[in-house]
């Protein structure tokens, strides 16, 4: 089964290079960075990569709205979806986003990113020192074109919390227990609003999971649809 991974905000594959090792014995693993300012087009791209074939589509925040987008779009061949971090509402204000946008266009987001990179992981040392690491080197890479093409489909993302019983493919929500970012609560919330999905708490994990902790990850995901698979 082709396993479509999508990286959160101001990432690239890196956010997956540790996990798709782990999952490659049982998945097609590709990785799909949007770059369009809204979530439609974003979830399109990730339609195109899975060239008709049935897929699994799986996203970190940013990408797990676009995931929910791809899966709503394409009902039928979506057979998986998989979001960490990504609640179903709509951004409650535009004023994050556009205090985002002029950092951006100031001076590439450079100290906004840097305060992502510190709050973003759970541990300040040691594994979520390298976690943040790993995020600062991909957000150093993204391009201004990007981030403000993300941070525009982030703000003008559609509600979807009362779509979420039209989601009837498998589903696996992973969240980190020390998630700042989307709180855990709202995932349960939307695992319990969804025909067939499981929710999965990580202690010890903030909103970056397939950085903090790859193994459970790839444990949960393999539980969920490898086994669903026979």
């Amino acid at each position: 089964m082709r396993l479509i991974l999508v990286p959160a905000f101001a990432c690239d594959g890196d956010l997956y290079e540790t996990l798709i090792p782990l999952l490659r014995p049982d998945f097609d693993c590709r990785v799909v960075v949007p770059a369009a300012p809204d979530m439609a087009a974003c979830a399109r791209e990730v339609i195109d990569a899975a060239e008709g074939k049935p897929f699994v589509v799986a996203g970190t925040s940013f990408g797990g709205h676009v995931a929910r987008e791809a899966a709503m779009a394409a009902l039928g061949q979506a057979r998986g979806l998989i979001v960490m971090g990504a609640a179903p509402q709509a951004a409650a204000s535009r004023e994050p986003f556009d205090r985002r946008r002029a950092a951006i266009e100031a001076d590439g987001g450079a100290e906004m990113l840097e305060e992502m990179a510190r709050a973003i992981v759970f541990e300040p040392e040691g594994r979520g020192q390298e976690a943040a690491d790993v995020f600062r080197a991909m957000a150093a890479r993204a391009g201004i074109d990007r981030l403000l093409a993300q941070n525009e489909a982030l703000m003008t993302r559609p509600d979807r919390v009362g779509d979420l019983p039209r989601l009837s493919c498998a589903s696996l929500l992973i969240w980190g227990e020390a998630d700042t970012f989307s709180a855990p609560e709202a995932g349960r919330a939307m695992a319990g609003a969804m025909p067939d999905a499981e929710f999965v708490l990580l202690e010890e994990c903030g909103h970056l999971p397939s950085l903090e902790t790859p193994m459970r990850v790839a444990t949960a995901i393999r539980a969920r649809f490898v086994r669903a698979d026979g």
